[in-house]
């Protein structure tokens, strides 16, 4: 990839991309902190996990038993100032189950994108680091995971599509994996650690292919999920 130019503001390094198609430049979120963010029934905190430093979030204690009985699916961390439709997220991640998870936990971790400022509608996926090692191959297909808030959550799309939404990749439970996901009109593919090949592909994000939103860094109650280094591309959908 060839820059123009490179400008850092405040901890935030915006890049002009060379590159045909990029027109809107790159935006890099370091995610030392949790400045400029807004939290959905998450707390954030700076850590250092495995020698690198980032932010780690967990699920509040009183995730579900808010007034309004919580949000199955909308706990993530919003990064304020983002409006994205399509280009290219990317991101180091690291999910593992908590201390007192339950046997049914996979370490849940990952992006959700297009959302509302109000968490009411966006796109989202992630991992279950726990399934890519798992001694039944049905559980190994349930890696990678694409949902759609509110309406398409992962069970209802694992019944009424088999297959079709999540798959199998090759990563680490508590490793720290980088992640890169292209989003163009009705379209996601997700790649994992700098593979050339996509690890998921999905050709019929719920919301269409105009919806619009900011980026958010998601996890699940009982999860420990680690985030940094965090750089979003816009991309021009018409070059």
């Amino acid at each position: 990839m060839n820059f123009l130019s490179l400008l850092t503001v405040t901890g935030l390094t915006v890049c002009a991309l060379a590159d045909p198609g990029f027109t809107e430049g790159s935006e890099a979120y370091p995610l030392f902190n949790a400045d400029n963010t807004t939290s959905h029934e998450v707390t954030a905190t700076p850590a250092r996990y495995k020698g690198r430093d980032g932010l780690k979030i967990t699920v509040d204690p009183d995730h579900g038993s808010l007034p309004e009985g919580g949000c199955d699916n909308c706990t993530y961390l919003a990064i304020d100032g983002i409006d994205f439709g399509d280009g290219m997220i990317e991101v180091e991640v690291a999910g593992r189950p908590g201390p007192d998870a339950s046997r049914a936990n996979r370490g849940f971790v990952g992006i959700v994108f297009r959302a509302d400022t109000d968490a009411e509608s966006f796109e989202g996926v992630y991992l279950r680091p726990a399934n890519a090692t798992a001694p039944q191959q049905i559980r190994r297909n349930h890696t990678v995971q694409y949902f759609s808030f509110p309406d398409y959550p992962w069970m209802r799309l694992r019944e009424e599509s088999p297959g079709h939404y999540e798959s199998f990749a090759p990563v680490v439970t508590g490793a720290w994996t980088r992640l890169r996901i292209e989003v163009k009109g009705h379209g996601m593919k997700l790649f994992t650690d700098g593979s050339a090949i996509p690890a998921l592909v999905v050709n019929d994000l719920k919301h269409g292919a105009d919806k619009r939103g900011t980026i958010g860094l998601f996890t699940e109650p009982e999860t420990e999920a680690y985030f940094r280094n965090l750089v979003v591309t816009h991309a021009d959908r018409n070059v």
